[in-house]
């Protein structure tokens, strides 16, 4: 069985592969626990610290149940849709899609990148897992495949989101 960290404890608490992060009870976005376990924020898919060009920190928040920007977690390879997810905005209008733009730059400009998390949606309320750390690019992509922008319709206009693809590291 995984382990369960109470939110009660995440202060406090140790990232740990596979584990539960419990949310609070109040139905708002106070109970949500990956900002009260790290210093970023507590809405939207791309969470990062620093700013959207030069982030420290980031983590990607999924729910893997979303039909029109399906993530995904294939063995060691994800998936990761950007935050651009209906009509009405440019792709950097919002900070999310800039700092995976920064990722990918940065990435191959600078062979460098911040240390970049997976959590997801857990069984109940605002419980979160971990599932670990994933680095820019996947093996066998290159610069033209990794960091892609997709159209989509929705809505009857057509809008662009990011599709970028990652290593995950199993951690042990």
């Amino acid at each position: 069985m995984d382990k369960v960290i109470q939110f009660e404890s995440l202060k406090d608490a140790d990232l740990i592969k596979g584990a539960t992060y419990k949310g609070g009870r109040i139905s708002n976005l106070s109970s949500e626990p990956i900002s009260k376990l790290l210093p970023v924020g507590n809405q939207s898919g791309i969470r990062f610290s620093g700013s959207s060009l030069s982030p420290k920190l980031i983590v990607l928040y999924t729910t893997f149940k979303d039909n029109d920007w399906p993530d995904e977690l294939i063995s060691n390879k994800v998936i990761y849709y950007g935050d651009n997810k209906s009509p009405g905005k440019e792709i950097h209008d919002l900070p999310g899609n800039q700092v995976l733009r920064s990722i990918f730059n940065n990435f191959y400009l600078k062979k460098e990148y911040p240390l970049i998390l997976l959590f997801s949606k857990g069984l109940e309320g605002f419980d979160r897992i971990f599932h670990g750390v994933l680095k820019p690019g996947y093996n066998g992509l290159n610069e033209m495949d990794d960091l892609i922008a997709v159209w989509k319709t929705k809505k009857e206009e057509r809008f662009q989101n990011y599709k970028a693809v990652f290593t995950y590291y199993r951690l042990k």
